[in-house]
Formats: structure tokens, sequence, C-alpha cells
């Protein structure tokens, strides 16, 4: 048995996770050297037989170098690793996330962040059905999403064979959109976001990103905290919305792109404040300027409020925008095959 510790186990592993193809030892021991490890190719490839021996990663070709893959237990186990480290992980996953974001709203092509959901094949009508609402009143993270069936992959991550993979647009990808733009977000929390009569009201609960290892939203979903269902029918509930600030001499582009969003289908949860001027009752730094974006898995989180299972892994994988549809479109193909 090849004695391998837990930080470069975690390490390797979170290289096949942002890796978007499956890939080798020789890639691997270049990667890895963000993580402050110089490991040899031969080492490596020790490495990941004994990681495919634990059922971490999994072989996608053969050969001396046959590219791997990160299963699903991979990802568990960088969920549960390494808790005191990954303190402030959220926070720079963000960031890492963003910057690699190449989204064009005027073209609507390049890559989106994605969040995953697992559902149960044998729940997907019934999972389409209460997601159905929510994207209708313009409560998720834009109007495209995708349908993907077990045993193939979404981005980097692979849908176990019971499964469907049901991938839903981060607001992590309009970081990345305004990044490109030259203009800097900082994320400060997650929260649950009180809706009245359609429109945000105030914050119930917050999570801040630079203290948390995992996402808020699946947090308070999970928690049953949110009522999305009630605020997609009936204008009233709690959803889960993140807190962002940009400068304020960035206002008048971050509204243009707004706009382009808008048009582009991913901007109707976006929300700015005014310069110098609490959002909901928050704070911001001075020369900054409050934005509320809706939560990506908010039609997840009306599955859940449904009693229908889930797993979901937030800031997932990067994801093509052009090979997504339109939630109705998807939506009406899946309830005619069902």
């Amino acid at each position: 048995m090849v004695e391998i510790s837990q930080k470069q186990k975690i390490a390797i592993l979170r290289v096949l996770r942002d890796a978007r193809e499956p890939i080798g030892s020789s890639i691997i021991a270049e990667e890895i050297k963000d993580y402050g490890f110089e490991l040899s190719g031969r080492t490596i490839r020790l490495y990941l037989q004994e990681l495919e021996n634990q059922g971490f990663v999994t072989s996608a070709k053969r050969g001396r170098d046959g590219g791997r893959t990160i299963t699903q237990l991979g990802y568990e186990e960088i969920r549960n690793a390494l808790v005191n480290e990954r303190v402030g992980f959220m926070a720079s996953r963000i960031e890492a996330l963003a910057c690699q974001v190449t989204f064009n709203p005027a073209i609507r092509a390049g890559r989106v962040v994605l969040n995953v959901t697992l559902v149960d094949k044998a729940h997907l009508t019934a999972a389409v059905r209460e997601m159905l609402p929510v994207f209708e009143s313009g409560l998720g993270m834009g109007d495209y999403t995708v349908l993907i069936e077990g045993g193939d992959r979404l981005g980097g991550f692979f849908i176990p064979p019971d499964k469907v993979g049901v991938g839903t647009i981060c607001s992590v990808t309009v970081n990345g959109i305004l990044l490109s733009a030259r203009v800097p977000v900082a994320s400060r929390f997650g929260g649950v976001l009180e809706i009245n009569e359609g429109k945000p009201f105030r914050f119930t609960d917050v999570i801040y990103y630079n203290g948390t290892t995992l996402d808020p939203l699946e947090i308070f979903i999970k928690g049953r905290l949110t009522s999305v269902s009630a605020a997609a029918n009936q204008g009233q509930g709690r959803i889960g919305a993140s807190f962002r600030e940009i400068p304020n001499v960035s206002l008048p582009l971050v509204e243009q792109i707004q706009a382009e969003l808008e048009d582009s289908g991913l901007g109707r949860g976006i929300f700015l404040g005014k310069p110098h001027q609490p959002l909901l009752d928050f704070q911001v730094e001075e020369g900054k300027t409050g934005m509320i974006v809706y939560g990506g898995l908010n039609p997840v989180a009306a599955i859940e409020e449904a009693g229908i299972p889930t797993q979901s892994y937030a800031l997932s994988t990067l994801y093509e925008f052009h090979e997504m549809a339109h939630y109705r479109d998807l939506f009406r193909q899946a309830l005619r095959e069902a």
C-alpha cells in the first residue's frame, strides 16, 4: 500500500476536480505545484493507483499515464477533509472560478460556472415540475439549465448511473463577467432573502464566505430555511441570494452589463444599490455599492422543499454556455419523455 498524506490526497483530488477533461500524472504533477507540492510523475502515478483503489478516482483511458477523473466519492472526500484549513475556502474558490469565466453576454458564448445537483432518475419528473415555477418567476440565476443522464459527465463532474445531473448557472458567473470588464467584485456573504410582493425585502440569515467551508446556500437548503416555492407561486417567501460590493466608479458600466445580461437570459435576479448607501440594511464599504444576486440553487431548493432528496455541489465545474438549453425547452422535453 502506498503511503499518501491527507494533504497530498486532497491536492490531487482538487486538481482532478478542476480539470475539464481526464488528465494524467504529468499534468497533475505540474498543477499540484500550486498547492505547494513537488512530486514526480512516477510518484503521482503510484498515488493515483492508490486513490483509484480507494474509489476516489477512476481511469478514463488505458496506458501508462492514462487519464483519471474524480468520482463522486472523491468530491465527498474534498468536502469532508481538512476542515480547519478550509475555513475561508469558499472565498478563494469564488475568486479562482471567477477568473476562469469567459462568458460574453453580447454573443451568448463562453464558459460559465455551474452548480451540479444529483436527483434520482425516478424523481426527475416531479423535480422538473417543482423547478419550473422558480425559473418562470425569475428566482434562479438565469433562464438556462442542463440535464445529463447518469453515466455521462457534466463539465468535469461524473454523474452516477442511477442519477440525473441538473446543472444550474452559479451566481459566481456574474463575478467573472464583471472581472472580464475590469470591475473588481467583493463577495461578502450568502443568505436567506425574504421576498415580499415579488421583490427583495430583507435578509433573515447570512453566512460570510470568508468564514465557511461550504456554500451557504447549500446549508440553508438542507436546513429547510427556504420557501422558494411559496416565493415563486405567491410572491412571498424565502430564497437564497448573495451580497456583493462593487466600486462606485464602475456603477454605470455594471448597469450596462446588467442590461446585457438580461438580454442574454442571465440578469433577472441582479439588484444594485446606491453608492455609499446600505442595501437592505447592510452597510457597504466606503466607495462601494451593494449588489444582490439570486442564487443559482433556488430551483433545487424547491425540489428539496417538496421532499425530493438531492445532492448539490455548488461552484462545481465550468461549462460551455452554448451546450445549455432554455429551461422551457428542456423541461418540456423531459416531461414529454416521462
